[in-house]
């Protein structure tokens, strides 16, 4: 998780994340994409990476294509994973996160 990541090597933008999720608050789409930009420019994303929940807003999708592009790449494959109702609602009711290290796990 990008935001466990940043938050545990504090940086800057780890930081600011921090103070939004402490309050419960979504992470505002400037530091999300800060934080996306950060980790995608690593070197262990020069030859591909995978973004999981990333870009969810339109802001975020744009931000996306504006980061490639300055890093001379583009999207190879998309992948669309839809669940019926039904099957989210039991997945998120179980759902879970360790306030010591934040790591989410299931119940089940």
């Amino acid at each position: 998780d990008m935001f466990r990541a940043a938050i545990k090597e504090g940086t800057e933008l780890g930081l600011k994340a921090k103070s939004f999720m402490d309050q419960g608050a979504l992470v505002p789409d400037e530091v999300t994409i800060g934080i996306v930009r950060e980790r995608l420019s690593q070197q262990d994303c020069e030859k591909g990476f995978l973004l999981d929940g990333f870009p969810r807003t339109v802001p975020q999708a744009e931000a996306l294509d504006k980061i490639l592009s300055d890093m001379d790449r583009k999207i190879d494959h998309t992948i669309n994973i839809q669940v019926d109702k039904e099957e989210l609602v039991a997945r998120l009711s179980g759902r879970r996160i360790c306030k010591v290290c934040g790591a989410s796990y299931h119940l089940v």
